[in-house]
């Protein structure tokens, strides 16, 4: 539909020099969201959702999936259907906050059918080589042998820039509040209404 309008659509990511001294009513940033990276002693190099695709995800590997939300729980579903030993950590007191219950219990008994350790009320402090070390109230556990790291602690809204001039800057999306395609979709709207 986009081609059929008179909407000048330039396929790039946007730089600040693109935008800087135009003479555009306003700036829409639909720029979505990033993975929140936790600041872990050591963590170098770490996969997100890209275990989601077939030709990313690992084979007979030993993965710690740091974060026990519902990404971390469907990440974790996907490593073991394909032979891998799975470790998660949570920081709360409970996995899959705020999933469906019957999405969860479903997941977590499959999880734990594939012997999934599941560490809640824990954190990961440390990363060294093939060792992380991770820390309760209770003490330290290390967790050898980890051959990959999965990061699934949430997203936080991208904003390559707020302002550019005297011209009118609105979020919509993940990048205004991380969310569901349908907030996304509603943001857009009423904002292409107000303007």
């Amino acid at each position: 539909e986009i081609e059929e309008s008179d909407i000048n659509l330039i396929k790039k990511e946007a730089q600040l020099s693109d935008l800087e001294g135009k003479n555009y009513d306003g700036i829409i940033m639909a720029t979505g969201a990033v993975p929140a990276v936790p600041l872990i002693k050591g963590l170098k190099k770490f996969y997100w959702t890209e275990f989601l695709e077939d030709s990313q995800l690992p084979k007979d590997k030993k993965v710690v999936v740091v974060g026990g939300g519902l990404i971390g729980l469907e990440v974790a579903s996907k490593l073991v259907d394909a032979n891998n030993s799975v470790v998660i950590v949570e920081m709360l007191d409970e996995i899959a906050r705020g999933m469906e219950m019957i999405e969860k219990a479903m997941t977590v008994k499959k999880l734990k059918a594939k012997n999934v350790e599941i560490f809640i009320n824990h954190k990961v402090v440390e990363i060294n080589d093939k060792k992380v070390t991770i820390e309760s109230e209770d003490g330290i556990i290390e967790i050898d042998n980890v051959d990959d790291i999965v990061i699934a602690t949430g997203m936080n809204s991208y904003i390559p820039f707020e302002y550019i001039g005297d011209i009118p800057v609105y979020s919509i999306g993940d990048a205004k509040k991380v969310g569901k395609a349908q907030e996304a979709i509603h943001d857009a709207y009423e904002l292409a209404i107000g303007l």
